[in-house]
This record gives structure tokens, C-alpha cells and sequence, in this order.
């Protein structure tokens, strides 16, 4: 592991990811995680992503196996989590309601779809472990990145 320093990241140096589930704003990307914010409008869902260890292809994001953790700032989200994509899609899995202030941890092995299911647009601090090192994530490009 390198030799790191702590550090201080700023809101205007960020760089803002737009996608079609949402905006997402990364702070910080080292060997062991990434953190950052994520804003969604009502009624907005993410794609379906996966922690799973092996990528089985129905997800639109493979991350290898991770853990993932949100910080709800404002709003209210639903999250689905379950095995299969088309479930999930449907909305036939187990579900968590989260409300400003609550923290959720998303374990590995699982598949994950959220929803902003408030009235007001929402947001959530995000982080996520960095994957192994024999993985490459399956990601989507974003749309365009602001700086």
C-alpha cells in the first residue's frame, strides 16, 4: 500500500457524474474505497447493481464483491435487494424504507435497485470498498461530467 497522507477534497473541485438514475458527485477514490454524494429527483430509480462475486450478466453495474454503505441527507429512498434482476425490476424482493438520517449497509452477494419514493429530490452519502484486485467492475459511462 502506498505511503498515503490525509487529505481534504472541496465541493468545487469535484467532478459531477450525470446518469440517467441520478447525479453523482465522487470525493474520494483510493485502493480501499470510493465516497461521494448521489442526487435524485422524486420518483427516479437507480439501475439494478450487483456486490455479488460473480457477475451473472443480468445486472446493468457488476462491482465484484463489496460492500456499500448510504447516508440519507435529505428525502426518502426505497431500496430493493434480492438475487435476480428481473425481480427487482418488478419490485417482487424484500425492501427497505430510508429516511433522512438513516444509515443502510448494503453486504456483498446481493443485487440492489433504489427509488427516490419521496416528494422532494433526495440525497445520500455514498461510499463503497474498493474491489478486488483481481476484478473489473462493469460499469455504465456517464451521460456527461461537469467539473
Amino acid at each position: 500500500m502506498k505511503n498515503l497522507v490525509p487529505m481534504v477534497s472541496r465541493m468545487n473541485d469535484m467532478k459531477t457524474e450525470i446518469g440517467a438514475d441520478g447525479l453523482l458527485t465522487k470525493f474520494v477514490s483510493t485502493e480501499v474505497w470510493d465516497l461521494g454524494l448521489y442526487f435524485m429527483e422524486p420518483g427516479m430509480t437507480t439501475i439494478v447493481f450487483s456486490t455479488e462475486e460473480k457477475d451473472d450478466g443480468t445486472a446493468e453495474e457488476w462491482y465484484g464483491w463489496s460492500y456499500e454503505f448510504y447516508y440519507i441527507v435529505q428525502g426518502e429512498f426505497t431500496v430493493w435487494y434480492g438475487k435476480k434482476a428481473d425481480d427487482l425490476k418488478r419490485k417482487r424482493t424484500p425492501k427497505l424504507v430510508l429516511k433522512e438520517g438513516d444509515v443502510v449497509s448494503y453486504p456483498p452477494n446481493w443485487k440492489y435497485m433504489v427509488q427516490n419514493t419521496g416528494k422532494i429530490p433526495g440525497s445520500f452519502f455514498w461510499g463503497k470498498t474498493a474491489p478486488r484486485k483481481d476484478v473489473k467492475m462493469r460499469e455504465i459511462a456517464p451521460s456527461k461530467i461537469i467539473k
